[in-house]
């Protein structure tokens, strides 16, 4: 009688295993911070492509901009269109990437998360906005002249978050606690 009671739980145990629909994907956070909160979402099929909604003629600026768009679904967004300065070298003691900007361009979100930081109380760092993503990213987004979102915000990636300094704009990744270099993820 137990041996029967075993299997039956096995089979119903395992039967949660298998799921309808290929193609979906539940994926969950359960990243260490101050709530210590579980969030889940799920992605629909991994093979997902930008299609324009109208016909666009191979060459324009459109069929540019559709195909830049199909880049940026796959892999992060660059957080400003510039040229980078100083690359990544914790040897050097710089865990970041600083650009070369002017005053007033679009400083954007890498990905989707939520500000945990927004303000200046660190004045080296002048105005400056911190991001936590899934899978406990963070991204740190400074030399700033205004800040479009504050603490608890709920951000989209490439949404305009500030707009650059005087200063070069500085950008640093971090999993955890750990400085990583953005280059591996923003290329």
């Amino acid at each position: 009688m137990s041996t029967k009671l075993l299997i039956a739980t096995l089979c119903l145990f395992l039967s949660g295993c298998f799921t309808n629909d290929p193609n979906k994907v539940v994926v969950e956070d359960r990243s260490f911070n101050k709530e210590n909160a579980v969030s889940s979402f799920e992605v629909e099929d991994a093979r997902t492509i930008i299609e324009p909604t109208e016909p666009v003629k191979v060459g324009t600026a459109k069929a540019k901009t559709v195909k830049k768009l199909a880049k940026q679904k796959s892999s992060w967004f660059i957080p400003v269109d510039a040229e980078i300065l100083k690359k990544y070298s914790p040897d050097d003691q710089h865990l970041g990437i600083t650009f070369a900007t002017e005053p007033g361009q679009e400083v954007r979100a890498i990905r989707d998360g939520t500000v945990v930081y927004s303000g200046s109380k660190m004045k080296s760092y002048g105005k400056m906005i911190i991001i936590k993503h899934a899978f406990g990213f963070y991204s740190s987004y400074t030399q700033n002249q205004l800040l479009r979102t504050r603490e608890g915000d709920h951000v989209e990636k490439g949404q305009v978050i500030a707009l650059t300094g005087k200063n070069p704009f500085y950008f640093e990744m971090k999993k955890y606690s750990d400085p990583i270099n953005p280059l591996k993820y923003l290329k």
